[in-house]
């Protein structure tokens, strides 16, 4: 128990001991303590009445003139009161156990999220700087989402940057203070499936009718690209069935796969592929007898264009207006439509040639050249001496030159006379060598099975 001393003209709050009580056992000190308790209870009831009087007094009223009174309080527990600071930091805690999700959005990054969040650009620097995971920060896009977990001092205890559906980068704060990183990679379970289509119109609708996902079509045109022109050779009443991979997490799907196997009849024959990876981890798609299904040049160089004017020793030109050879294929496509280079080789010549307009004459070794003309434009990078690549975008289709429309002219030469594109004999790539043909059995087994245990092989239902 304590006193409170109360100064009723400066309101100071002051706390006191309680005064010690001491024993008197004479009568006479008693008699005057009495005297003494009387005169203090006069001088009391006169205070209170004073003290009405004084409160309308000046704030300078002299020390020594203000009136105190001594009046018991209770301890603090008595009336139930309890530290607020220790309810605070629990909330706290709480709140800092907690991952923040953020998604990216238009315009943002790595330093107005941390900024938005409350972490400093110390921070941000070096989490960015930290190593060569950590690049990938600088280049984030909206849609994307980035974890952040905190500290009870708001400072980044862990981080993750999820790339995409397999990929995440983790960050975090070790014991020694030092931050580390790395890449997170979660594995799709692959399930082969069967499908096939009859094709009436196009490709693309029979393709639709088989519940095929676009991406699986297009892989099946590139393997059978070499030999078979999407363009030109498709015919109403070909056939073909894929053995492809469906890609799950968690039994949702996420994707659709590589091609492991396909078969296409195009106007009667029959072309299959299947795909084979080496002991060496080279994979490509090759014949069931281990040929390659890729040629050494691409049957034509613009995917699913039309055909508008065929190789042709006499042919009448629509802007000369006189009859003249035709040494090459003309592919009608919309402006801008990417051009590929049909085989690998060295640009010998990117610019303007006569007729032709803006061209590309690329060298494959010693035998073949091939011919662009009428481009648009050129793909970035494309200049004489440049190396390309089989399927390289080199240019754009246009109309420069002697062109009534946009197109593009191909030609092709071998030792330098015209080869008709459409029907020349395209050299083959190099097929799985001997050592590893029994690997290359039974591993494809498998996959070429799966087309024949749907019921039928393909060849057997066009009959």
């Amino acid at each position: 128990m304590s006193f409170q001393e109360l100064d009723l003209k400066s309101s100071r709050v002051s706390i006191i001991r309680r005064p010690i009580a001491f024993a008197f056992k004479s009568k006479s000190k008693i008699k005057l303590l009495l005297k003494l308790a009387v005169v203090s209870a006069a001088i009391t009831l006169f205070g209170f009445s004073a003290s009405t009087t004084l409160s309308k007094a000046s704030d300078s009223t002299p020390k020594s003139q203000q009136l105190h009174y001594k009046l018991l309080l209770p301890e603090a527990k008595e009336m139930g009161i309890e530290s607020e600071a220790k309810s605070v930091n629990a909330d706290i805690d709480i709140v800092n156990n907690d991952w923040r999700i953020i998604t990216i959005k238009s315009g943002d990054t790595l330093a107005s999220i941390f900024s938005a969040n409350g972490l400093s650009a110390t921070t941000t620097h070096n989490v960015a700087a930290l190593n060569e995971h950590t690049k990938a920060l600088r280049f984030i896009k909206p849609g994307q989402k980035i974890h952040l977990l905190l500290d009870e001092k708001q400072s980044l205890r862990q981080m993750k940057y999820v790339y995409d559906i397999t990929r995440t980068l983790e960050i975090r704060l070790n014991e020694d203070q030092a931050l580390s990183s790395q890449i997170v990679n979660y594995k799709l379970d692959a399930v082969p499936v069967f499908k096939q289509g009859v094709i009436k119109s196009s490709l693309f609708e029979a393709a639709a009718a088989g519940d095929i996902p676009e991406s699986v079509i297009m892989d099946l045109a590139n393997i059978f690209g070499w030999d078979i022109d999407f363009s030109l050779d498709i015919r109403r009443g070909d056939r073909f069935g894929v053995v492809y991979n469906e890609l799950y997490k968690d039994g949702v799907k996420i994707k659709s796969g590589q091609i492991l196997a396909a078969e296409f009849i195009n106007n009667g024959k029959l072309y299959k592929a299947v795909h084979y990876t080496t002991p060496k981890g080279d994979s490509d798609y090759y014949d069931e007898n281990g040929k390659s299904m890729r040629k050494a040049f691409l049957r034509s160089p613009v995917k699913f264009a039309r055909i508008s004017s065929r190789f042709s020793l006499k042919r009448w030109h629509p802007v000369l207006s006189k009859w003249r050879s035709h040494k090459g294929v003309d592919y009608a496509a919309a402006r801008g439509t990417p051009i590929r280079a049909s085989g690998d080789g060295k640009i010998v010549l990117a610019g303007r040639k006569g007729g032709y307009g803006k061209a590309i004459f690329i060298q494959h070794g010693g035998r073949y050249k091939t011919v662009y003309g009428h481009l648009n434009g050129y793909a970035k990078g494309i200049r004489v001496g440049k190396k390309v690549k089989q399927g390289q975008i080199i240019g754009y289709v246009g109309s420069t030159g002697l062109a009534t429309g946009p197109h593009l002219h191909y030609e092709f030469r071998v030792n330098g006379a015209h080869r008709n594109p459409l029907t020349v004999k395209l050299p083959e790539a190099k097929p799985v060598h001997p050592s590893y043909l029994p690997h290359f059995k039974e591993n494809t087994q498998v996959y070429l099975s799966m087309l024949q245990v749907m019921g039928t092989t393909l060849a057997n239902n066009s009959n």
